[in-house]
């Protein structure tokens, strides 16, 4: 059987190998003897009819289609072109989309089966399934229809030991390409202040322990992680098999587990793999110490991100975050002391927060020595926790949840058009801070992509700007 997997090109800037995609070829290469391609329609850009020639081309027995929640539109359209080319085929979704809202996708008759939850293992089950005439429809981690209902089989027990997971299929994908893909318009790697262009990521955990109620819940609440030696083995391959000289660690929380961390950060001195290391998905800013950030630093960190959310006691209890707002600050200043270059996450307009508790969170931001932050408008995803907290109060949730930009639907105690304004007043105040602007020419890369970053700056912080 030959599979075609795809990334459906979006409005999402950034284009680092599609990791998920990588672990599920991996994993089939590793227990069957199917063959698998894919097709990253995100980095090369590539429009609908694009895409529609390379399924004609391949003539794949199956489609997999992994999708964010705000890609909801192309993940449909998508389906709809293979079903046009190759209407007895297959299509399967998987990812944050179909695993927080499996029933909207399978609304869609052009999609058969939606993979819910960590994947590897129900998709190799239910490819071999299929390829063998057998019967899958008890297999755990899938939804369907039957007769005209929804069937879901169940959760599928996470992986315990992240070790038997085989490495990415790094080689399954043209390294080059993203490594040298200056033309399009997306950056190769999740971290927008990339030092080099031969950036990998790596996954370190899966899993995380806190219920922040806006989080989807792709890997689970138990946090599980790999073997430093696994680690250590993965990105030895990184650097001596791909010429990696920069690596992104994406895990929901690194530094969750501060000893595991530090151990990590020591072999990786000791290796001596000279890696230009960034954190872009946000640690625990209150799980932090001075001895984890020197690691950090010797070990080659140039950038840490930290989720901070929300600058209020009352929503971070709310949230289910319990960040400990003031441990945040004293890490923010003791990295600062280092001489990281930092970002940080905000959220504005949570369940019934008031105007005045989003200055909070302003404040937080104005008050620190991070060099970056981005504000986003919370946005309930279906299913979400905070989600259905909503819907329990009453709020009108029928909206289009595309991207973090702009309001989709306001669950706030603040006016929709103020929320928006304040989101600009934020970025303003941030960025047009000539001592900010000065220790972030300091500290952080800023030549590529110049220009792009100025205009994204003067558009966010005055105009309509939605990517």
């Amino acid at each position: 059987m030959h599979i075609l997997l795809i990334r459906p090109h979006s409005d999402i800037p950034a284009a680092a190998p599609p990791l998920g995609l990588l672990y599920l070829v991996s994993y089939l290469q590793e227990h069957t003897d199917h063959t698998c391609s894919i097709c990253d329609a995100r980095m090369h850009e590539w429009e609908i009819d694009k895409v529609q020639s390379v399924i004609r081309d391949e003539k794949p027995d199956l489609v997999g289609i992994t999708a964010f929640s705000l890609e909801l539109p192309q993940v449909h359209e998508l389906a709809k072109v293979s079903k046009s080319v190759l209407p007895d085929v297959p299509v399967i979704t998987g990812g944050p989309y179909a695993t927080s809202d499996y029933m909207k996708a399978l609304e869609d008759k052009n999609i058969d089966i939606a993979v819910i939850g960590e994947g590897e293992g129900s998709f190799c089950q239910l490819v071999e399934a299929m390829d063998k005439g057998e019967d899958w429809s008890q297999i755990k981690g899938l939804a369907y229809r039957k007769n005209g209902e929804m069937v879901k089989t169940g959760m599928r027990e996470f992986l315990d030991n992240l070790d038997e997971l085989p490495y990415p299929a790094w080689d399954s994908v043209n390294l080059e390409e993203y490594f040298n893909h200056k033309s399009t318009h997306k950056r190769n790697a999740f971290n927008q202040h990339q030092a080099t262009q031969r950036v990998l990521s790596i996954q370190t955990t899966r899993g995380c322990p806190f219920r922040c109620s806006y989080c989807h819940n792709l890997f689970g609440k138990k946090l599980r992680k790999r073997s430093v030696e696994n680690v250590i083995g993965e990105m030895r391959l990184m650097k001596d098999k791909f010429g990696a000289t920069e690596i992104e660690i994406i895990d929901d929380i690194f530094n969750l587990d501060i000893g595991r961390a530090k151990q990590i950060f020591r072999r990786i001195i000791e290796e001596k793999f000279d890696f230009k290391i960034s954190f872009p998905n946000g640690l625990r800013s209150d799980s932090m110490d001075a001895e984890l950030l020197d690691l950090f630093k010797e070990g080659g960190v140039f950038r840490l991100v930290f989720a901070i959310e929300s600058g209020t006691p009352r929503i971070q209890k709310l949230i289910r975050k319990n960040l400990n707002i003031e441990k945040a600050r004293q890490s923010i200043a003791l990295a600062a002391e280092r001489g990281f270059s930092m970002g940080g996450f905000f959220m504005l307009g949570f369940l019934d927060e008031t105007e005045e508790e989003c200055w909070n969170t302003i404040n937080f931001a104005l008050e620190s020595k991070l060099q970056t932050a981005a504000f986003f408008v919370v946005t309930p995803f279906p299913n979400t926790d905070i989600w259905t907290q909503a819907l329990e109060m009453g709020h009108n949730l029928d909206a289009n949840y595309e991207n973090y930009q702009k309001v989709s639907a306001n669950i706030s105690r603040i006016p929709s058009k103020r929320l928006e304004e304040l989101r600009k007043i934020a970025f303003r105040r941030f960025y047009l801070n000539p001592k900010r602007l000065i220790s972030f020419m300091r500290t952080t890369p800023w030549r590529d992509r110049l220009w792009e970053k100025i205009w994204i700056l003067i558009a966010t912080s005055f105009f309509k700007y939605e990517k």
